[in-house]
């Protein structure tokens, strides 16, 4: 399957303070001036303005302009989320869900990703969509919710998950072939070449039985896939085809990874 690349923006814009004017004034010294800034930044942070909290917590996360300090960093991000800060909501929920800086924490990540989903976020309906297909660490898998999320965001990235789930879900309730089937080969109409596309129909095919067209499929697959740049997935795409050569359908729960 095909998922998109995340890095983490820890660029941090400092605000500008305005000032008065004093003629014959000394001037101070770089520093001096810099922590002058921090030092309001950091006021009006305990006086619970979001904005000032995002950007102190932006840059104990980063490094800049203070002593690098991830607990206090995610700390004060999050006193701006609770205010509803939106930029801060996804900061905390894209900082828990990839437990790089800060532990993972997929209920954390949960909490956030819906508070964004419901102001209208594609990009935390996809994270949700993943969240829900694989599950974990509190988080209970519903390939019936991953499918939801997904449709929402309504790409072809997201769409090519959302055949692929009612391809392979291990629950049967939440399968699809034919609706699994009918999405491949609309997905395929821009691209009759795309491995991802490719590797989703031959599941499609295998969960509805018919095993002859899953493994002309993904031979399709294999070899489009060597054409590629990008030829990671080879391995799980021979063993597939094996799996539909012994005449089984493939069962995945998609791995909790990012875009």
């Amino acid at each position: 399957m095909t998922f998109r690349p995340w890095i983490l923006n820890a660029a941090v814009l400092l605000v500008t303070l305005s000032s008065t004017a004093h003629a014959f004034s000394i001037p101070q010294p770089a520093s001096a001036i810099e922590a002058s800034r921090v030092a309001h930044v950091h006021l009006k942070a305990t006086q619970e303005d979001a904005d000032a909290q995002y950007l102190l917590g932006l840059m104990y996360l980063s490094g800049r302009f203070v002593k690098q300090d991830y607990a206090v960093g995610i700390d004060w991000t999050t006193s701006a989320a609770q205010q509803g800060h939106a930029k801060a909501q996804q900061t905390v929920a894209d900082l828990t869900f990839e437990g790089t800086l800060v532990k993972r924490n997929l209920l954390t990540a949960t909490q956030w990703y819906t508070a964004l989903s419901q102001q209208g976020s594609k990009w935390a309906d996809f994270r949700l969509g993943f969240i829900y297909a694989a599950g974990g660490e509190g988080i209970e898998r519903n390939c019936g919710k991953a499918v939801e999320q997904f449709k929402r965001v309504g790409d072809d990235v997201s769409l090519g998950n959302v055949a692929w789930i009612l391809a392979t879900c291990p629950e049967a309730q939440y399968r699809d072939g034919e609706q699994a089937l009918a999405l491949s080969l609309s997905l395929l109409e821009s691209n009759q070449n795309d491995p991802s596309s490719l590797d989703n129909l031959a599941a499609a095919y295998a969960e509805l039985g018919d095993f002859n067209a899953a493994i002309l499929t993904q031979q399709k697959a294999i070899a489009a896939l060597a054409l590629s740049t990008d030829k990671s997935k080879s391995t799980e795409f021979e063993q597939r085809l094996s799996t539909y050569q012994n005449l089984k359908p493939y069962r995945e729960i998609i791995p909790l990874v990012g875009k």
